[in-house]
């Protein structure tokens, strides 16, 4: 009996596995066509802002002496950086629909690969209804109340222990990002005292190292988003965090718009401090959660234990 009782308890692991993972399929999916709409968006208004600068630049020579002033040259510098701001934010959109694409892939791959726990389930429940009622042992009830328990813990601590690991990588990003910005705050103080070109081009290294970084970062959140969302659903744990498109958004809009103004990276730098600080927060809440199901998980095991060795 107790090795049915293990594979009961294992099929039912697997079920809420399963049933986990379909969550998590379909709010990826729902994230991905959500951005495949903001990606269409972002690459319509791109276009329009590169005939906008066509236009510009098909002005001849001599209309371009007699047209372009003062504001009109302000004008061009103006509609080549939109250009250069529409390209990113489409670029972004592009490249975060494809890495969804491969995480939608991963999720159906191992949503296969358990199978259809479900009917395994069904039918080692009534084999072993069947055999408690043959054996008239009155503790059988109580013993798969127990094992139903310890599945759905062990279900959460699962799901508890992937938002972690999201949860920690997406802080450690968002320290790459934080310590990218920290330089490009240095060179860009040297930049605005006459540093010269190579203190230029540091500096924009170094933005360009933490965007990298903040993008590695929006990746890991938007896994964070979506756990603590299933465990906020099904499992009515109180654990929130802004979505994953809300950082890189703001670093779009806050940075690529004006690359290398100074005060914008420090904005930036206080938003990606005030993500990480606040993605380890809910890690640590999720570690102290983690701990009372261990707990519950380790009391339960041994009433198992106990009534298994009186049957």
């Amino acid at each position: 009996m107790n090795n049915l009782h293990e594979q009961l308890m294992e099929a039912k692991k697997r079920y809420l596995q399963q049933e986990r993972l379909k969550r998590e399929l379909n709010h990826l999916s729902n994230e991905q066509h959500e951005l495949q709409r903001k990606e269409q968006q972002f690459l319509h208004t791109l276009q329009q802002e590169k005939e906008d600068v066509e236009k510009l630049e098909r002005i001849s020579l001599t209309n371009m002496f007699a047209t372009l002033t003062g504001n009109n040259l302000e004008r061009m510098e103006a509609e080549k950086r939109e250009v250069v701001e529409a390209r990113l934010k489409w670029r972004e959109a592009y490249d975060s629909i494809q890495e969804m694409e491969q995480d939608l892939q991963v999720l159906k791959g191992r949503i296969d690969q358990l199978g259809d726990p479900s009917d395994e389930y069904e039918r080692l429940l009534r084999q072993k209804k069947a055999y408690l009622i043959e054996k008239g042992q009155l503790e059988g009830q109580r013993l798969i109340e127990v094992a139903e328990r310890r599945s759905e813990v062990q279900a959460e601590l699962d799901e508890i222990d992937e938002a972690i690991v999201a949860g920690k990588q997406a802080v450690s990003a968002l320290d790459q990002a934080s310590s990218s910005l920290d330089s490009a705050e240095n060179w860009g103080a040297l930049d605005m005292l006459g540093g010269g070109l190579l203190t230029t081009a540091v500096k924009h290294s170094r933005v360009d190292d933490a965007n990298t970084a903040v993008h590695s970062a929006q990746r890991h959140l938007r896994k964070f988003a979506r756990e603590l969302e299933d465990l906020g659903t099904h499992y009515n744990h109180n654990l929130e965090i802004s979505g994953g498109l809300t950082l890189a958004d703001f670093f779009l809009d806050g940075l690529i718009v004006d690359w290398f103004v100074q005060n914008r990276i420090l904005t930036s730098h206080e938003e990606v401090r005030k993500m990480r600080n606040k993605t380890h927060a809910v890690t640590i809440d999720l570690d102290s959660l983690r701990e009372k199901f261990v707990a519950e998980q380790k009391k339960l095991e041994e009433e198992q234990r106990l009534i298994l060795e009186s049957s």
